[in-house]
């Protein structure tokens, strides 16, 4: 297995890779994006859309600090960056250009099986759920107990690439948010666990107490935990529970740029 990025890149050799690759993709897509012009922003948007993918990539958990580290000890890389609360929000409106990445990185190695599953993205922990500033979350139940905030919604191929996701309170259901996920692939195998249990286009294994066959066996038992292992990833290596945020939306340009490095790592472009 390719050993992770950071382990066997320089710096300055994988903002490259990363400057590369993203600049490639925005001019091949450049009619579409239409990025507004920034009269005052001598940097470029590949530029500065390399430096928070690279700090992804090297599991910085503080945008503010890796941001400042960059600026002033790379300045050969990066000369001319704007003040930190231009990129701030250059990254926070590029929310659905990291989705349209994400997706991008994750046809170039289609897979036919999907899996699905659901994370928890917590935005407060005890007693600091009644201070949280954000009136979307919910409190709901998840294998880390009781969550006061949101749950990741996605569906992986057998690869363990992201292909599709979405955001709900932590109370909703995984199988209420299901079909806005599974629309368009019925009749394709996706692999779930019991919490999917009466969606009809997901094979789940079987609860003692039910009748009748189950498509269930030990291969897609096996094959389930390549979903577990991306979430993982995204956790351990990538940081997902360490975000500072506090808006949903904020949250969800989070998200969608380390769903981004995870995409990045395992596509074989690095």
């Amino acid at each position: 297995m390719k050993p992770h990025p950071r382990y066997h890149y320089t710096l300055e050799d994988l903002s490259l890779y990363v400057f590369v690759l993203v600049d490639d993709w925005l001019k091949a897509n450049e009619s579409r994006f239409r990025l507004p012009r920034q009269p005052r922003q001598v940097a470029s948007y590949s530029e500065l859309f390399t430096i928070a993918l690279v700090g992804e990539l090297l599991a910085q958990p503080y945008e503010s600090i890796w941001y400042w580290l960059v600026k002033n000890s790379y300045r050969e890389l990066f000369p001319n960056l704007p003040e930190y609360s231009r990129y701030h929000r250059v990254v926070r409106n590029a929310e659905k250009l990291w989705a349209e990445l994400v997706i991008a990185l994750a046809k170039r190695r289609p897979e036919a099986t999907k899996l699905i599953d659901a994370k928890p993205l917590p935005v407060a922990k005890g007693k600091r759920a009644q201070w949280a500033k954000c009136p979307e979350a919910e409190k709901g139940f998840s294998t880390m107990g009781m969550v006061f905030g949101f749950k990741l919604h996605a569906l992986v191929n057998a690869r363990g690439l992201f292909e599709r996701w979405g955001f709900a309170p932590a109370n909703v259901a995984e199988v209420k948010v299901a079909p806005g996920l599974t629309e368009g692939l019925e009749g394709q195998l996706i692999a779930g666990d019991k919490a999917y249990l009466g969606h009809s286009d997901i094979t789940t294994p079987k609860r003692k107490n039910m009748e009748g066959e189950s498509r269930w066996n030990k291969t897609l038992s096996r094959l389930r935990k390549r979903i577990e292992t991306s979430f993982s990833v995204l956790v351990r290596s990538l940081t997902l529970h360490a975000a500072q945020v506090k808006t949903c939306w904020s949250l969800r340009a989070r998200v969608n740029l380390k769903l981004a490095a995870h995409n990045l790592i395992h596509s074989g472009l690095l």
